[in-house]
């Protein structure tokens, strides 16, 4: 298990998955747990795999079917090796799309935080192509992102085996202050975290996202197309993403209700999981 030192992930049944993808045969990784009826599809951030949400699985597994991919090049995610999967924010539309035709149970809650907000974002704005979405939770979406306009090249240049040196313990000691303003990992949980993430390929394909990212980032005009039901799940002291792009989607998005919660950082299902789950499970009862 991806998490097995967790000590949120030690009372659930949780299982470990891995299935053929339409691309080339590339296997899909996700971590799944809960057999009720509805399903919650939870994506994580860049730098990230499904080990994200080992806070919130346990307490959601109890009410929904709970399903954790790892985004292309995260985790234990193999589908990033087949062409058909560009790093770029298209490239993770075309991976969600296949995901969503491999899992083929019906509608589906979808919930993504930073990276996989962004493209849960993305998707809802295509209901034809994503007819599967139910309603949308944005948990600390990467789309007005407070970066200087160079950085996206910039990140793509970065050589993978130099970027690798900051995927260490020294490097998530460091970043940590930053990301969570309550949580901190367990030594164990730190190994858990950084070992399918280091790999050379696999830092290469996440910097061709994380600079294609931030390229595209600074526009919500669209933003009032979503007819999708929608949570927007904000910290008040999020480094990276700044506050009133929150505000400005609450009053965009038609159908939608923000949750700011205090003293949280841009993590909010690991600083605050009793608060994102009672706020999520809240949403989806009514949804």
């Amino acid at each position: 298990m991806l998490f097995s030192h967790s000590n949120h992930s030690r009372r659930v049944p949780v299982r470990s998955v891995y299935r053929p993808s339409p691309f080339d045969g590339r296997p899909f990784h996700w971590i799944e747990a809960g057999d009720g009826q509805a399903q919650v599809v939870f994506l994580h951030g860049i730098l990230a795999h499904s080990m994200a949400f080992r806070c919130i699985l346990e307490s959601s597994a109890r009410n929904y079917r709970v399903i954790v991919p790892d985004l292309p090049g995260h985790g234990r995610d193999r589908t990033f090796q087949s062409d058909a999967i560009a790093p770029s924010l298209q490239g993770l539309l075309t991976w969600l799309e296949g995901f969503f035709d491999t899992i083929d149970d019906g509608p589906v809650h979808l919930v993504g935080h930073s990276l996989g907000a962004t493209v849960a974002y993305l998707a809802a704005l295509q209901p034809r192509r994503f007819p599967a979405i139910q309603s949308l939770t944005l948990a600390s979406p990467g789309l007005q992102i407070r970066v200087p306009s160079w950085t996206g090249s910039l990140v793509g240049k970065i050589p993978a085996r130099l970027a690798r040196l900051g995927v260490s313990r020294a490097g998530v000691r460091i970043y940590e202050p930053l990301q969570w303003r309550r949580a901190r990992m367990s030594a164990h949980e730190v190994r858990d975290y950084l070992h399918p993430i280091r790999e050379v390929h696999r830092i290469r394909h996440i910097l061709g996202i994380g600079s294609d990212l931030v390229d595209q980032t600074g526009s919500i005009d669209d933003a009032h197309l979503i007819a999708h039901p929608s949570l927007i799940i904000w910290g008040d002291k999020d480094h990276l993403l700044p506050l009133p792009t929150a505000f400005a989607l609450e009053k965009k998005i038609p159908d939608s209700r923000l949750e700011i919660f205090k003293n949280c950082g841009h993590c909010p299902m690991e600083d605050c999981p009793a608060d994102f789950h009672d706020v999520l499970h809240r949403f989806l009862t009514t949804h």
